[in-house]
């Protein structure tokens, strides 16, 4: 009979009822009073469940080790041995118990983040459906009081009136006068482009990109539309956001200046969206304090063009229900609708001719068309695009037109012999978002799979640019040629010019 915590003959053996395990009385009772539980089971137990064995003889006790022989040496050392074995029996509990308690707080830990990403996305869906109750009610206020924003039902079917016609026909005559520009960057230093600053994460990561931009050269400013809904109007000798213009319900497809910074300061910004609306945003007292002065709500379903005219006073808008508009940005009225029984199946892009009376739009069907639009006539069309014509642009003197589907492949047309006269091709399999002219008209800028610079004539390709990490959705020039500013899927605002 031996105690289970000495492993030696007790001199006042006790056994637990608890557990039926022979200990020392003292022992037993010393870890009783420490732990309140069987060293062996674990089970609660107290001196009361402790029952003393009477035997017969009495225990001897053994003669204590003198640590002169080897057999008192070996009694010592396991002495030692189960002492040791106790204590990391002990611990082994002890550590099982911390363990558990562990996972049971991490669990809990990992169950509170949920919650609170949980909560945090729906606090931002409330707030993204407040901005945008709150743009609906400021915009229908503004509709009572001013009658400012109509649909495109009560706008005139049969071309623009004579007043606005002879607006039109005066800034054209204006503008024939400067068409013929000289390039102020050569093509040498055209080529020496290199990637100057870029500006990443702008918008929000939930719904990546940057849509469409403009520039605002004199203000440094430039306006960006996301497929997050919004729009963010960035300064670039600040270096940051500093206006977001939110109350489009889907995402954002063209932005744009009205060009009235030369005269009134601060721009108007224009913004149109897949919700089938333009809206028309203007500054306030405040600095870059910009609200919704109109909402363009005609279309049925999503506007793909959105294109200022020279006269800087009218915008036009083209959409995938077949039909392109004229807007008053003054009124934010629809001055003038078209549709054509040529075009069926909606327009995928636009822009205007330079003098500002022809109207391009690209269609779904492979087409470009070009309208007079005075009388809303269709005067010229452009085939043989592969897919819908994603993007279109006019050079600046009028002579060329540069046209790009969904293939790798941009078409130069001649205005004037309505002839391909150059088919330019970017990397095998790449795709193409966007086109641009610069003033001068002497460099086209292609942006999809990367930007490329092209010399106009020659076609020679100047500069092929590679650092986005998506697809280029927009690039624009600056007014002098030596730089452009590019935006992407990738969230980045990036700046491109001459080696310094």
């Amino acid at each position: 009979m031996f105690c289970a915590i000495s492993g030696e003959a007790p001199e006042h053996p006790v056994v637990s009822k608890k557990s039926g395990q022979v200990y020392e009385r003292r022992l037993i009772v010393k870890y009783i009073e420490d732990n309140g539980k069987d060293p062996v089971s674990g089970e609660d137990l107290s001196v009361d469940d402790l029952l003393d064995i009477k035997s017969t003889p009495g225990t001897v006790k053994p003669r204590p080790p003198t640590m002169t022989s080897i057999p008192s040496i070996l009694s010592v050392l396991q002495n030692e041995w189960d002492s040791i074995m106790l204590e990391t029996f002990t611990m082994k509990q002890q550590y099982q118990q911390v363990r558990q308690e562990l996972s049971h707080a991490l669990y809990q830990h990992d169950a509170a983040c949920r919650v609170i990403a949980r909560l945090m996305k729906e606090r931002d869906a409330a707030r993204e459906a407040l901005a945008n109750v709150e743009a609906h009610i400021g915009t229908k206020a503004a509709s009572t009081e001013s009658a400012a924003d109509v649909t495109m039902d009560d706008a005139t079917s049969t071309g623009l009136s004579a007043e606005i016609r002879e607006k039109l026909e005066a800034t054209t005559a204006v503008l024939s006068k400067t068409r013929k520009r000289k390039p102020n960057t050569t093509a040498e230093a055209v080529q020496t482009y290199t990637q100057r600053k870029v500006f990443p994460g702008l918008h929000a990561a939930r719904s990546p990109g940057i849509a469409a931009l403009d520039l605002d050269a004199k203000n440094g400013l430039v306006l960006t539309g996301g497929n997050d809904k919004n729009a963010l109007v960035f300064s670039q000798s600040e270096e940051k956001v500093v206006a977001t213009l939110k109350g489009h319900s889907k995402k954002i497809t063209h932005v744009s200046w009205t060009g009235r910074s030369e005269e009134a300061g601060q721009d108007m910004a224009l913004t149109a969206s897949a919700d089938q609306t333009v809206k028309i945003w203007t500054v306030g007292d405040k600095a870059y304090g910009y609200s919704a002065a109109h909402t363009l709500s005609g279309h049925s379903a999503e506007v793909t063009g959105l294109c200022v005219h020279p006269t800087k006073d009218y915008v036009a808008t083209a959409s995938m229900d077949s039909t392109w508009a004229f807007h008053d940005l003054e009124t934010g009225s629809t001055v003038m609708t078209a549709r054509s029984d040529q075009v069926s199946n909606g327009y995928s892009s636009a822009a205007f001719h330079p003098d500002g009376l022809l109207f391009g739009t690209g269609t779904t069907d492979s087409a470009v068309k070009i309208w007079d639009v005075r009388t809303k006539d269709a005067v010229a069309s452009f085939e043989g695009h592969t897919g819908a014509v994603k993007t279109m642009t006019f050079s600046e003197n009028g002579y060329l037109m540069a046209a790009a589907g969904e293939n790798n492949e941009v078409s130069i047309w001649n205005l004037r012999t309505l002839e391909v006269i150059q088919k330019l091709k970017v990397a095998d399999q790449g795709v193409i978002n966007a086109l641009a002219w610069d003033q001068s008209g002497t460099y086209l800028g292609v942006g999809g799979t990367d930007i490329r610079i092209f010399k106009v004539k020659t076609w020679q390709e100047l500069a092929n640019l590679t650092d986005n990490t998506a697809e280029i959705t927009s690039l624009k020039f600056g007014p002098l040629g030596d730089y452009l500013v590019a935006g992407g899927l990738d969230r980045s605002l990036r700046v491109f010019g001459v080696a310094e």
